[in-house]
């Protein structure tokens, strides 16, 4: 006995061969591991911008306030305007410990602080931006908009892939830990100028 299927003639026209196409499935929603990540924090802070420029370009310092920062060292310097041209970030958390140059590039003008680590061989790109500028409502009067710009792709696309599910928190870390360092330093300079 055999079994034969007869369509109508317009309707055989029409028939397409049946593709199936493989479901994919995934527990976690990964980034684009092809295409740069790029994260933003920002925050209002109530202290003067060209306060917070000051604390921001103090890349010495960092070892002392951001998290996951194990080290700090500014190792070269413009010879006109002293800032800092470049330095190097020490970082870790867990089994993970990298020393990172960064190219710096302080703009006073602007208010901002560039750091291109791109040439480190983990990363296809790493560059992160701060950015402060004058409270823009008129509620705020001395008070700042800070802004954290992060940019980054690493060479190994699984790096890339798991990091997408961490980074835009440790952006939000950062400047927490940048605006509680300008409350302490900041407010240290208030009560002892009131000392004098």
């Amino acid at each position: 006995m055999s079994l034969r299927l007869a369509f109508p003639p317009a309707a055989a026209a029409r028939a397409q061969p049946l593709l199936l196409r493989p479901q994919r499935r995934t527990f976690f929603d990964f980034p684009d591991a092809s295409v740069p990540q790029r994260f933003t924090a920002t925050r209002r802070l109530p202290h003067a911008p060209k306060a917070l420029y000051k604390i921001v370009s103090d890349i010495d310092s960092y070892r002392h306030f951001l998290p996951y920062c194990l080290g700090s060292q500014v190792t070269a310097r413009c010879p006109h305007t002293n800032a800092p041209t470049e330095a190097d970030l020490r970082v870790g958390w867990g089994q993970f410990d990298e020393t990172f140059r960064s190219t710096v590039t302080c703009r006073p003008e602007h208010l901002s602080v560039e750091a291109d680590a791109s040439q480190n061989p983990l990363f296809q790109k790493l560059c992160a931006r701060w950015e402060i500028a004058p409270a823009e409502d008129t509620n705020a009067a001395g008070g700042s908009d800070v802004k954290l710009h992060v940019e980054f792709k690493f060479t190994n696309p699984l790096y890339s892939a798991v990091s997408g599910a961490f980074v835009p928190k440790v952006a939000g870390v950062m400047v927490e830990a940048f605006e509680q360092r300008a409350k302490e330093v900041l407010e240290k300079i208030v009560e002892n100028k009131k000392g004098l």
